[in-house]
């Protein structure tokens, strides 16, 4: 819920900067494709914007000295109290919120369909004449004449071959030759769906009248330019309207009017177009972009970095097809690309598909005098979740108890809260430094698998656990 809102946010404020450019140096200007151009890729530019995600990780040393606090290592019931207690005042609001804001996407929608049922019930019992590019829809109804997609839906009391006649046909074929009609229907699924955002229904309105701008340009040609202005304040006051006055003024029709006199040749107009590429970069640093301190040891670190399983050994097998040994692999190889910006040096019990035994595993962190040992696994239908094991045996019992704070610390700012149990697992027991087990979600959870198969989604993983390695020392 809460990546969902950032995301509305996100496009709102995005959009906003966009639209703010349009009216500043774009509104009131001829430069008609390019606006079309412009409101359309603003849309599709402020959808994909909160979808990027971009870090720049500045390094510093990590402050010397102990904790300020030492957070208690939860065992699996405390864990799910917690989660469960937040998730009891949350549900409801976020339900109502979740159920209001689908229903009116969802009336929208329907309300798009009934309009567009609206126009092929009309043009089912009209007389239908195919010509050239396009069907002549003979019609009665009022709302006429207009076009939707490649038809034009014509009055039978107004003279096609007058010249208002001409005028009106060349202004409709004009929408349907450069099809407007699929620019609007993108806009009103988008205003649908993303209802909540005002500067896309002002783009909306905006993108109409560019369209309608287009349109009388097409209609006018090397034509008569007062004869079509005329036209077009007959149909909008009838027979006898009125003079410059305020009515006048306020209506509508006066920018269509106006971009009619405009030149062509717009002021700076590169200058207005290459503008937006600056725009559009700082808006992608805004939103997309976010600096994060990694936090350095202040002095090397020896971790020694255990894949579990491998070779002969799957671990667990998932129903979707995936092996324990390949996606643990898959963390740790990306854990210890990133170490080296913590200050930490890797050792890997395993960089490929073989099988290493558990006494070798615990000799090798023990030849090397790791400083923590970290093994990695995934686990099977049977154990649900996220989860780290302590060793019973372990000399550094207590101590494998704080790295495990720590790294659990760092990883409740990904919503996980790992529950923690001790066993008597050999490479724990035997190894003679704090170490800590780290099940990486189960094989049968479709997200768990996903987090680990989305490259930045792992990369945020991996830099946890490696923060609270340096938390810890």
């Amino acid at each position: 819920m809460q990546a969902v809102n950032l995301f509305l946010i996100k496009s709102v404020l995005s959009a906003g900067i966009l639209f703010g450019y349009y009216l500043l140096f774009l509104r009131n200007r001829k430069m008609l494709q390019y606006k079309r151009f412009y409101l359309l890729a603003s849309v599709a530019i402020s959808l994909v914007i909160p979808s990027l995600h971009f870090e720049w990780h500045s390094n510093s040393t990590a402050p010397t000295g102990k904790a300020l606090a030492l957070l208690q290592v939860m065992n699996s019931n405390e864990v799910e109290k917690e989660v469960a207690g937040k998730q009891v005042s949350m549900v409801s609001f976020q339900s109502i919120a979740v159920a209001a804001y689908a229903s009116v996407a969802l009336g929208l929608l329907m309300l798009l369909v009934a309009k567009v049922a609206w126009v092929y019930r009309l043009r089912r019992k009209s007389n239908v004449i195919r010509m050239e590019g396009f069907e002549l829809v003979s019609t009665q109804s009022s709302k006429a004449p207009f076009s939707f997609m490649n038809k034009l839906f014509w009055k039978e009391d107004i003279a096609i071959d007058s010249e208002g006649g001409q005028y009106i046909m060349m202004h409709e074929l004009v929408h349907i030759r450069q099809r407007h009609t699929l620019d609007k229907l993108f806009m009103q699924v988008v205003t649908a769906l993303f209802w909540i955002n005002p500067f896309y229904w002002l783009m909306l309105k905006e993108l109409s009248y560019v369209h309608e701008f287009l349109a009388d340009e097409g209609a006018i040609g090397e034509g008569d330019t007062e004869s079509f202005a005329k036209m077009l304040l007959q149909s909008q006051y009838g027979s006898s309207y009125p003079g410059i006055i305020n009515p006048f003024f306020y209506s509508s029709i006066k920018r269509r009017l106006i971009m009619l006199t405009k030149t062509n040749k717009t002021r700076y107009s590169v200058l207005r177009k290459l503008m937006v590429l600056p725009l559009l970069g700082a808006t992608v640093l805004l939103f997309s972009f976010s600096k994060k301190d990694v936090h350095r040891a202040n002095r090397n670190i020896v971790m020694v970095l255990d894949a579990g399983h491998g070779g002969n050994d799957n671990g667990a097998v998932g129903s979707n097809g995936m092996s324990e040994k390949d996606m643990v692999l898959k963390v740790t190889r990306k854990m210890a690309s990133l170490a080296g910006d913590y200050n930490i040096k890797i050792v890997e019990t395993r960089k490929d598909d073989n099988y290493i035994t558990l006494q070798n595993r615990a000799k090798m962190a023990n030849d090397v005098k790791g400083d923590v040992f970290v093994s990695i696994h995934i686990n099977s239908k049977e154990t649900p979740g996220y989860n780290v094991i302590l060793g019973k045996k372990n000399a550094k019992h207590d101590e494998s108890e704080k790295l495990a704070a720590n790294v659990i610390a760092r990883l409740k700012s990904m919503k996980i809260a790992p529950n923690v149990e001790d066993k008597g697992l050999w490479v724990l027991n035997y190894s003679n430094m704090p170490a800590i087990l780290i099940a990486c979600g189960n094989i049968d959870n479709s997200k768990d698998m996903a987090m680990i198969n989305d490259d930045a989604a792992l990369e945020r993983y991996c830099r946890n656990i490696l923060a609270g390695v340096v938390a810890y020392l």
